[in-house]
């Protein structure tokens, strides 16, 4: 029945060819239910209904037809898979882009027009609504739709409609309903045209607020931005509404958030805010929209691409900072989004596992970040679970209160984890560890942060053997409701350690590695790593060694241990290229991939410290804040400078690499007043200190906190309010924290805080006002951490030094004298108060006895006349013992301390005196315990009372010198000292009275005698004064009756009795002369005493002598004096170390010149200098330029391998240790007593004389050898150190040690360490500092230099050497000494230097040629005889020999001129003509000038005089430089030889030909031969530094460049390939013999060759050091500059001839050569190594062990010369790993390697996707810390500004080359890890990236290959040859033409070949020539085609050669590399 209705309607339709026919059974086609035949209906009316709107050609059709296909799209979604295979997207984008306002308006009247409108209007509506319900829930269509069609073609479909102001609000706001598939918000923007308000706008906007929902298509909201630029200035409110619209969404949600920040609108968005804060059109309303939606946008952060211009906008061109653009930037650092999966509702990621064998059964751990934007809502949401079809083994739920829940098979009722709730709006890290075996007892864990949460028994999941498995993290039920997100997850298949999900959390949801780096802890922020240190500050010391083993521990040191192959899987989006929407997304583990299902975005969140590393690291932000000028500025840039490494490790990395805490100290300290309490807050957050809740503080950056905050000169600079704050914190860090004590033991233990409060205290940097709280700071420091060494022994020198008078004789004070000695005793003085008062407290006072003797420090302290505030201080002290220990009084006297106080205390007494003298008598000493505290009069120590009578004597003498001034003669404050004595004696009579202890302390007859002499003496001195004023008569009267009372005392002898009453009778006669006497008793004044109690008195009254007292003293004093000395010499050396150390930092400004270089960031768009580098090529060629006065690398990493981040147990408090007292008998007596050690606070201050270069030395270095010498450079001489330390050998320019042993400024030496006889001495040129290790000296060479044997020269590995000249002959004994212990010690075999050697032609550096001795040079001549080198290399060989060196221009290599036609246009080489005779001198070469030699000679001889031929020499300094006059350093070294000017201008090398004609024709010329450079560098014969060396007089022609040949057509490279061919070719050959012989051989000083020279240049003929005269010395070594230096002699016979049978250009017994005859290389027929069919090959690296290659794939690099190691990556991910023998040894988790390299076995170089360039160091040295072999890295190198995608690197020339999708190819110095040059491929983009790139070891030659051109330049970027790949037949926009390029290597090549592979199986041999110049035209190279070659075609059913991907020369073999995994040998006939 339903075959018959269905059939009309088949008939009628045509069925589409996309579906195939499916042929169905009668029986099925009766059996179809109704509802499918109902879907095959609409079916087939969708697909009519789309053909139909194919052909409409009207609007009305067009609308009737686009609602029926709405109309069936709503009723059965199964239509939308046939809208989209009948092509219905491309169809309605045909019918919007044939829509349009002008065709549809053809009527004249309005009404017509307005239908014509709408009509539109609702076309476009239901173009859109069907767009968007074909997308709505069809992840297959919007995926078909953004991939295959495209918004962009919506875009264009648009443009008619957007261009009419009456459409295009309506078509903005369908493109919005689109976007949010919410078509009720179409109207949002109708009517804004015209608006004139914005608030209106903003009603209207809040309005539709309520619609606005999730984004659903991010392509539409993306095209309604793009539309913004079209909108005119009338259309103003519309933009606005957009830009208002595009703000409300960002911060509707989190997801919206997202995708507006994925649609690159940061970019955009920030120019219109930029380009309008001037406009004043553009109002501040909508400025502020712009604000609020760009700082919105970089909350999620922003691309390197957005951010950079932001950077470079806050920098203006005057260097100064735009704050606008500051508060942009600083607002973006603070986003800490990382990149993650954006989760709504039903979403998940599934990892499918056809083999599932279940859980692990040995446990799993389940880890994960998320980030809940709200929680579920109506029910639970899955997080992770693990399920089969037929069952869920395992579920981890989010309930709606935020607890977990678990459910598995094996449990019926699901577990509750209520302890930890989840919160919403923070990043979270869940942990669940399940151990199925644990105790028998299987129980599961959850950590929440990295803390246990909760434990349950939990039986272990089973799970059916026969059926799938899947793991799903997310929700895919149609129920979820949930809004999260997703950072990463790992599922590893064991369980892991309580400790160890601490340490994983720490590392933060940043991470995106797999636990496999052992030095995890670099990813560790500097919270994170103090918050680990605090967790293991928490383990109890006694359990030190079960911590040592702890889980923690060994992680930190040894790396999590998770093998690789218990990661079931770990992803996050860190491999995944851009945000959006995907379907798969590549992870690691057991598994390739998951699969995403449902609403999920892919969010690449790049936060803008991300960038910022990525930009130019903690550099940049380094340099915003050296260029502030404000307070403001500087605390917005101080915001942005700790928002960037606050949370990124890389450029907290980068910060301590460059130093850069301390240069940020040091701009702090010069703008110090602009700092303001915001950027102070700001510095200290950064720090660790919680302003609000200081409770909270704890130092998390000790590097910056020691650099920074305990600069304390840099604090007393700033504000007051500012000055107050920094030592408040103090208080906060040491009293308020809770975590005190961590800050005191693990973060201020080591940084000597009170050494450095009281340097500040003693450099009087703080002002008076700001003085008390630095006395604060100072007292709780010591109090925080009371040590003998940190803090007691510090501030009791302090005191000692300064309390007292300065007693001279300290060490000289220049460098002290601003210290104001006044201040600092006052100072001094309040510090000794505060120690007192802290020593009054039990716990310190116990420390300090145990620390320092007690009762010697009071006497120290006290001194011999003390203050009153010190004498009362010290009684305090006293009293203080006294009442802490009952010995005290015991050990006091036995130093005499009583009887010292006794002859002290009267200086200073005073009514504070006064009152603790006597708290100490009677034992009041402040607390509960005192024996006295209740008010009782009991004597407790009576030692002191003699001291108090003491006083009082000296106070009476005083008041007997005053008893006559009158009350009205004086004020009233000068009765000081009366009322002092009146007080004192009215305090001993009411002793006296209540007390009995204090009468029996008179049984002491010497302490009656005390007080009878003091008050007759008093008595006696007032006696004869005329009259007594009242204060002496009170004093008198009450001493009276003193008097009376111990006269009537009993304790008192009878002899004494009489002695007071006496003074008593004249004492009243004083008082009152009238009066009658007392008369007292006799039976009262008897001696009552038994002889006991007389002797007893006797012996209680002897005291030690006083000789012992005044000992006592004197001891004191010299103890004082000597820690006076010691505490100056402290001082003095911390002054210089601070001033060092200032020097240090103020010349670290090398960290700004890669922002301002040519491609910096604020780049210096000034001329770039160039000169000659020292670094040396192949055979000792030197033509690399660099740039001049370039500085030390910042790239430099391996000197700071230590990471400040470290984790690590805190160490055992020893402090804790109470020591017990010495009892008091431990101590002799009286002389022995006063025996104390005068070191026990002086400490032995070793001044550093080393202190100047000691920054200069790698860590752990120690110096074991120093010597001054002079670095020869050319002339120049430059002063400096040669150092050889324990690992490292050192060169340091303008630093020389003195007599003393002192490292001094050259410019402060003395003349004679710097004097080295001929050569210019340097001190004011670049002062460089040279390191290498030991391993790379190769080895050193003695030499002369001027005739004297005092050098050394020292060969490199890296090619570099170093010449030194030392002061006599003894001292390079010693270091020639040292240097030969250091080469035997490091002597294993060294990695082959330069690329590896091929089996027909060597390669020699510098330390090959030194290796060549006398000996062995029969060895060379035989090598060059069988043409096995060239004759180049045979010249430099011989130079070498011979004593030359390029490092000495007097004796420079000397090469010779080899041709003569300098004429003509063109250049036969092959005519004898054409070169120059080789058998005769210079001098000799015409018949004239050989004449003029001969009689020269006779005259000569004729006058008895040493006859020679010539008057000049063929090399000499001075033609050295006349040749290198225009290159850098030659130009100055020429001036200085000039007596600092040019030359006439005529008389300067501007000329080629004439400078020959003069050498070899002119009678009057010269004879000079030539140098190495007219064979090797072209840019010496280049004025490239434009310099001015005037007008040739005769033309008037301004000298610039060298005129060269005709026949070099004006191109110095071109003259300098065809000089080198000439003395490459077989005339010259074959006369180069007779040519040794003239310079080197056995007509070397031969009469009959005329080949005599003066003889001064004959080594031998001058000794200098013979010359004492100065003037003299200097006129003889003038001599030797001009004459020059003949080379010494090396043949003493004929040299021999050079074999010629054969190709001259090829070894003897060779026969073919790929240049010779490259038509006859055939491809082998059998493949050698295969990989594979579905793995390319994409290196080649030599195997000297199979003598082949070895084929790697992507991502394998083989370490040259040994093959069973690799280097392993994978592009797009962060991990290097090292691979020995198929097994990881190593993981880097943070190389971003895309490409590799390796320079030679040791030295790796990566290109890097974070647009580094990384240098690394692969040891085989086995270490304590890395094992043996290990990679390191060395260098970060930054210039790119994208991905770095290709690499190479040749250590022959020191060079590495890289190439970037930025379209350049940067240049970098492989030994100094910096950068030299560009060359440009284009702006960048995908033709213009720089896919490949070569370097020529012969040569230094570099290929360089991108999409759209190959190009060949010198080493020093100069262009040579470039391809147009366009043009090329294969050129393909969707491949590269080129996918592989490899140079051939000779040691000479005369052709050069350059070979290029493609994907079509090409293999392209290519030379360079110019030979195609057009006549009379500048030289024009090209690429010429020696041969193409096809690779041959393998295997069945193959069509097409396979693609060429890899290509490797190997001497005269080729090989190549196939995208199929087969490589290949071409190779020529035996």
């Amino acid at each position: 029945m339903f075959k018959s209705l269905l059939t009309p309607l088949r008939a009628r339709f045509d069925v589409s060819p996309r579906t195939p026919t499916v042929e169905v059974s009668p029986n099925e086609s009766d059996e179809q239910a109704p509802e499918d035949f109902a879907r095959d209906v609409l079916v087939e009316l969708m697909r009519n209904s789309v053909e139909n709107l194919k052909f409409a050609d009207n609007s009305s059709m067009r609308s009737e037809i686009l609602s029926e296909i709405q109309r069936i799209m709503l009723q059965d979604a199964c239509t939308k898979d046939v809208f989209r295979e009948m092509d219905g997207f491309l169809v309605l984008m045909s019918v919007l882009s044939t829509t349009n306002v002008e065709d549809r308006s053809n009527g004249s009247a309005n009404e017509k027009k307005d239908q014509a409108l709408q009509q539109i209007i609702d076309s476009a509506r239901l173009v859109f609504m069907i767009l968007s319900e074909a997308m709505f829930e069809h992840e297959e269509n919007a995926k078909f739709f953004r991939n295959h069609v495209g918004y962009e073609s919506l875009a264009l479909a648009l443009q008619g409609l957007m261009s009419n102001s009456t459409t295009a609000e309506e078509t903005m706001g369908f493109l919005l309903s689109l976007a949010l598939h919410d078509f009720s918000l179409s109207g949002i923007f109708t009517g804004l045209i015209g608006m004139q308000e914005h608030d209106l706008i903003d009603i209207k906007v809040s309005e539709f607020a309520s619609h606005l929902s999730i984004i659903r298509h991010s392509g539409a909201m993306s095209v309604l931005w793009n539309f913004i630029p079209q909108l005119t200035d009338a259309d103003s409110c519309l933009r606005y509404g957009v830009f208002k619209l595009f703000e409300v969404l960002s911060q509707l949600n989190h997801r919206n958030q997202a995708i507006l920040s994925s649609l690159g609108l940061v970019k955009s968005v920030f120019s219109r805010f930029y380009e309008t804060r001037d406009d004043v059109t553009v109002s501040e309303k909508e400025r502020y929209v712009l604000q609020k939606l760009l700082r919105r946008l970089l909350d999620m952060g922003a691309t390197t691409l957005e951010s950079r211009p932001i950077f470079q906008k806050a920098v203006k061109e005057d260097e100064s900072l735009d704050p606008e653009i500051l508060d942009v930037i600083r607002f973006g650092m603070r986003s800490r989004w990382p990149e993650h999966f954006s989760m709504e509702s039903s979403a998940a990621l599934t990892i499918k596992d056809k083999g599932f064998k279940g859980l692990p059964a040995t446990g799993f751990t389940f880890m994960t970040w998320l980030w809940l934007s709200e929680l579920p809502r109506g029910g639970s949401h899955a997080l992770f679970s693990a399920s089969q079809p037929s069952r869920s083994l395992l579920s981890l739920r989010l309930s709606q209160d935020g607890k977990l829940e678990l459910s598995s098979s094996q449990n019926n009722t699901p577990a509750v984890f209520s302890k930890i709730p989840l919160r919403k709006g923070r990043w979270i890290h869940i942990t669940l560890v399940h151990y199925p075996h644990r105790a028998t007892n299987p129980s599961i864990r959850l950590f929440i942060d990295g803390i246990l949460a909760d434990t349950v028994n939990w039986a272990y999941p089973k799970f059916e053997s026969s059926q799938p498995g899947a793991y799903t993290i997310g929700d895919t039920s149609t129920t979820a409701r949930l809004s999260w997100c997703l950072a990463s997850a790992f599922l590893l298949a064991c369980p892991l350690g309580d400790d160890i999900p601490r340490l994983i959390h720490h590392l933060g949801p940043r991470y995106s590695g797999s636990f496999q780096d052992p030095a995890f802890v670099k990813f560790l922020t500097y919270e994170a790593s103090t918050s680990l240190n605090m967790f293991l500050s928490t383990v109890d010391t006694k359990n030190r060694v079960q911590a040592e083993l702890s889980q923690t521990m060994k992680a930190i040191r040894h790396g999590f241990g998770i093998p690789e192959s218990q990661i079931v899987f770990a992803f996050c989006t860190a491999h995944i290229p851009l945000s959006g929407e995907v379907s798969t997304v590549p992870i690691n583990g057991l598994h390739d991939q998951l699969e995403i299902q449902g609403d999920v975005f892919i969010a690449k969140a790049a936060s803008l410290d991300v960038a910022l590393w990525k930009i130019g690291g903690a550099a940049v932000a380094l340099r915003l804040v050296q260029l502030a000028n404000t307070p403001h500025e500087l605390s917005r840039t101080l915001g942005i400078l700790t928002d960037g490494l606050k949370n990124n490790w890389q450029n907290s990395d980068d910060m301590e690499r460059l130093r850069g805490y301390e240069i940020l100290a040091d701009i702090l300290r010069i703008n110090a007043q602009k700092l303001n309490l915001t950027g102070f807050e700001t510095l200290f957050e950064f720090l660790g200190i919680n302003f609000r809740s200081p409770e909270q503080s704890t130092i998390v950056n000790v590097v910056a906190y020691r650099a920074i905050a305990l600069d304390f000169e840099l604090w007393s600079r700033t504000r007051s309010e500012i000055q107050h704050a920094h030592l408040e914190h103090f208080t906060t860090l040491l009293q308020t924290s809770r975590y005190k004590n961590f800050n005191i033991k693990q973060r201020l233990a080591k940084t000597g805080l009170v050494r450095k409060l009281l340097f500040a205290l003693q450099m009087d940097w703080y002002h008076r006002e700001s003085m008390g709280y630095l006395l604060d700071a100072l007292c709780i420091s010591w109090e925080a951490h009371f040590s003998k060494d940190d803090a007691i022994k510090p501030v009791v020198s302090f005191i000692a030094a300064n309390l007292q008078e300065d007693m001279g004789n300290a060490s000289p004070r220049s460098i002290i004298s601003p210290v104001d000695g006044k201040r600092q005793q006052e100072a001094a003085t309040v510090v000794l108060g505060k120690l007192v008062a802290t020593l009054s407290i039990p716990a310190y006072y116990t420390k300090f006895i145990a620390a320092l003797p007690i009762t010697r420090i009071c006497l120290l302290l006290l001194g011999e006349r003390p203050s009153s505030f010190v004498a009362t201080q010290i009684l305090t002290l006293i009293a203080i013992g006294i009442g802490m220990s009952s010995s005290f009084t015991r050990k006091f006297e036995l130093v005499s301390g009583w009887n010292v106080l006794k002859t002290v205390l009267p200086f200073s007494w005073d009514l504070s005196v006064h009152e603790v003298a006597f708290n100490i008598l009677l034992g009041r000493y402040g607390d509960s315990k005192s024996p006295n505290s209740n008010g009782n009069s009991t004597v407790v120590c009576p030692q002191i009372f003699p001291a108090i009578l003491s006083a009082l004597q000296s106070g009476l003498i005083s008041v007997t010198n005053r008893c006559h001034i009158s009350e009205d003669e004086a004020i009233q404050s000068s009765w000081t000292i009366e009322s002092a004595m009146e007080l004192l004696v009215e305090e001993l009579m009411n002793l006296h009275t209540s007390s009995p202890t204090f009468r029996q302390i008179f049984r002491s007859q010497q302490t009656t005698q005390l007080f009878i002499e003091a008050y007759k003496n008093f008595v006696t001195k007032i006696s004869p004064a005329p009259q007594l004023n009242l204060w002496t008569s009170r004093i008198l009267e009450k001493l009276t009756h003193l008097g009376l009372a111990l006269a009537l005392d009993n304790a008192v002898g009878g002899s004494q009795k009489r002695e007071i009453l006496d003074i008593i009778q004249s004492a009243e006669t004083i008082l009152n002369p009238t009066a009658e006497k007392t008369t007292i008793d006799p039976h009262l004044i008897v001696d009552s005493r038994t002889i006991r109690q007389r002797i007893a008195s006797a012996r209680f009254s002897m005291q030690v002598g006083e000789r012992t007292v005044i000992k006592t003293i004197s001891r004191m004093l010299e103890w004082r004096k000597t820690v006076q000395i010691s505490e100056r010499k402290r001082l003095r050396k911390n002054i210089l170390d601070l001033r060092e150390q200032r020097r240090q930092i103020s010349r670290l400004t090398e960290w700004t010149d890669l922002l301002q270089s040519e491609r910096g960031l604020w780049p210096n768009h000034g001329p770039r200098l160039w000169q000659l580098d020292e670094t040396e090529g192949p055979h000792r060629i030197r033509k690399k330029l660099e740039i001049q006065n370039e500085k030390s690398s910042i790239s430099r990493v391996e000197a700071y391998g230590q990471h400040l981040r470290d984790i690590h147990l805190p160490d055992s408090d020893a402090q804790s240790i109470i020591h017990a007292e010495v009892p008091p008998w431990a101590e002799s007596y009286e002389i022995s007593a006063t025996d104390m050690d005068d070191k026990q606070l002086a400490d032995d201050i070793v001044d550093d004389k080393l202190r100047r270069i000691r920054h200069e030395l790698e860590p752990g270095d120690v110096i074991e050898a120093v010597g001054t010498v002079a670095r020869i450079a050319g002339v120049d001489s430059s002063p400096g150190l040669l150092i050889l330390g324990r690992t490292h050998i050192y060169m340091l320019d303008g630093v020389v040690e003195n007599d003393d042993g002192e490292v001094i400024d050259a410019h402060d030496a003395p003349k004679r360490l710097l004097f080295v006889p001929g050569s210019i001495v340097e001190l004011d040129g670049p002062q460089k500092a040279q390191r290498w290790a030991h391993d790379q000296i190769a080895t050193y060479r003695d030499k002369k230099f001027l005739f004297r044997d005092v050098a050394l020269e020292i060969y490199f590995k890296d090619s570099r050497s170093l010449l030194v000249v030392f002061l006599d002959k003894k001292k390079r004994y010693d270091i020639d000494q040292r240097l030969s212990v250091i080469i035997t010690r490091s002597s294993e075999s060294a990695a082959m230097t330069g690329a590896l050697r091929t089996p027909l032609f060597g390669r020699m550096g510098p330390s090959v040629l030194s290796g060549f001795r006398e000996d062995e040079l029969s060895t060379a001549t035989r090598k060059w005889q069988a043409r096995e080198i060239s004759n180049f290399t045979y010249l430099s060989i011989l130079n070498q020999i011979s004593g030359r060196t390029p490092s000495d221009a007097t004796q420079y290599p000397v090469f010779p001129w080899v041709l003569q036609n300098y004429t003509s246009q063109t250049l036969d080489l092959s005519s004898p003509e054409s070169y120059r005779d080789l058998t005769k001198p210079m001098g000799a070469l015409t018949p004239a000038r050989r004449e003029a030699a001969s009689v020269r000679y006779s005259n000569l001889k004729s006058v008895d005089e040493e006859p020679f031929h010539y008057g000049t020499h063929f090399s000499s300094s001075m033609i050295v430089c006349h040749f290198l006059i225009r290159m850098a350093p030659f130009t100055s070294m020429f001036k200085t030889l000039q007596g600092g000017d040019w030359d006439l201008p005529d008389r300067l090398f501007s000329d080629l030909p004439r400078a020959y004609d003069s050498a070899a024709n002119d009678t009057r010329g010269d004879v000079r031969e030539l140098i190495p450079e007219f064979y090797t560098c072209p840019e010496f014969l280049e004025n490239s530094a434009n310099l001015n060396f005037g007008v040739q007089q005769a033309t008037g022609e301004r000298i610039h460049d060298v005129k060269l040949p005709l026949w070099a057509r004006q191109d110095p490279l071109l003259f300098i390939v065809t000089n080198r061919k000439a003395l490459e070719s077989s005339y010259v050959s074959e006369h180069l013999p007779a040519w040794i012989d003239l310079i080197w051989g056995c007509k070397q000083r031969d009469e009959v060759s005329l080949n005599v020279f003066h003889p001064l240049s004959y080594e031998g003929s001058i000794d200098l050091d013979s010359i004492k005269d100065d003037l003299e010395r200097e006129a003889t070594v003038g001599i030797i500059h001009n004459f020059g230096q003949t080379p010494r002699k090396i043949f003493s016979t004929p040299h021999p001839e050079r074999f010629t049978t054969g190709s001259y250009t090829l070894p003897i017994g060779t026969l073919h050569g790929i240049e010779e005859d490259p038509h006859l290389l055939i491809q082998g027929s059998r493949c050698f190594r295969d990989l594979g069919p579905t793995v390319p090959v994409r290196e080649l690296i030599p195997d000297v062990i199979g003598d082949k290659v070895i084929p790697c794939p992507a991502g394998v690099l083989s370490v040259p010369m040994y093959p069973h190691e690799q280097v392993e990556w994978q592009a797009g991910h962060t991990q290097l790993r090292l691979v020995i023998d198929h097994k990881a040894v190593q993981t880097v988790e943070d190389a971003f390697c895309n490409c590799a390299a390796f320079a030679d076995s040791n030295s790796l170089v990566t290109g890097s996707s974070d647009y580094t360039v990384r240098l690394w160091n692969l040891s085989r040295h086995q270490t304590t810390n890395s094992p043996s072999p290990h990679l390191t890295l060395s260098h970060i190198m930054r210039i790119h500004t994208d991905e770095v995608v290709s690499v190479t690197a040749s250590k022959v020339w020191s060079l590495v080359v890289s190439g970037s999708k930025d379209g350049s190819v940067a240049l970098w110095d492989l030994n100094r890890g910096i950068y030299v040059r560009s060359i440009w491929h284009g702006e960048g983009g995908e033709s213009s990236t720089v896919n490949l790139v070569a370097i020529n070891e012969s040569t230094g030659y570099i290929a360089t290959c991108s999409r759209s051109k190959l190009s060949l330049h010198t080493i020093n970027a100069r262009p040579i040859a470039t391809l147009d790949l366009t043009s090329t037949p294969c050129f393909s926009a969707l491949v590269p033409s080129v996918t592989a390029i490899a140079f051939h290597e000779r040691e000479y090549s005369p052709l050069g070949i350059l070979a290029t592979g493609s994907p079509d199986g090409t293999i392209t041999l290519r030379t360079w020539t110019a030979d195609g110049t057009p006549k009379c035209e500048k030289a024009q190279w090209e690429f010429v085609t020696v041969r193409t070659m096809k690779v041959r075609m393998v295997g069945r059913g193959v069509n097409r050669p396979p693609g060429v991907t890899s290509l490797r020369f190997l001497g005269e073999n080729l090989y190549h590399g196939e995208e199929i995994g087969k490589t290949y040998v071409w190779s020529l006939p035996e």
